[in-house]
């Protein structure tokens, strides 16, 4: 997978070897999608590249060595799609019930051979059963209903990341429920990166 562009050199100085290039192949199908599909908004490779990938890999150090990913409303596959790359120990799913999304996200799958599946759904029809060291929500919202969910679905020592704003952070900070860490987006003004983890007293 030696491929040449300037997402390779947009990337260089962040990340390198198979995962440059699976960053890279992500890249260009989320370049040659996005205009016919709105799949993610952005004016240029540069931003593509940081205001979207290197976002969503801020919570790279989050993820130990193996585990399994939870991407709510994965649209475009930001952020599972980034993590998985850079991770390939890890096993995920991506939940998007568009179709046009989801047929996006099972090409992307197969062609970075992630260890990952696509399911067609809400997270609210997603069957019990399953649970995730990590679940991901990106620009979804609604986390009254969302992160009580979400809690049920942790395996042990699991947590939540949401890619959030400042002002939603603040109101997540109330919620006994959870412990609250947070840490700017990198290079950005304009949100923050939270990590939840459950608390039981």
């Amino acid at each position: 997978m030696n491929r040449e562009s300037g997402f390779a050199e947009l990337l260089a100085p962040h990340v390198g070897g198979e995962v440059a290039d699976r960053l890279v192949l992500y890249a260009e199908l989320l370049e040659r999608w996005a205009g016919k599909h709105s799949l993610v908004s952005f004016v240029d490779r540069k931003e593509l590249v940081e205001r979207h990938i290197l976002e969503a890999l801020a919570a790279e150090p989050c993820l130990g060595r193996t585990g399994r990913l939870l991407d709510v409303g994965s649209g475009a596959g930001l952020p599972g799609v980034p993590l998985l790359a850079a991770r390939p120990e890890w096993g995920g799913v991506f939940l998007e019930p568009r179709q046009k999304r989801w047929a996006f996200l099972r090409l992307v799958i197969r062609e970075l051979g992630l260890k990952a599946r696509a399911d067609r759904t809400r997270y609210q029809e997603l069957p019990p059963g399953e649970s995730w060291d990590l679940l991901t929500i990106r620009a979804v919202g609604g986390y009254d209903e969302l992160l009580p969910w979400a809690r049920a679905r942790l395996a042990p020592g699991g947590e939540v990341l949401l890619w959030t704003t400042d002002e939603e952070e603040r109101g997540l900070r109330g919620d006994a429920r959870w412990r609250v860490l947070s840490s700017p987006l990198p290079g950005l003004d304009r949100g923050r990166l939270i990590r939840l983890q459950p608390c039981f007293t």
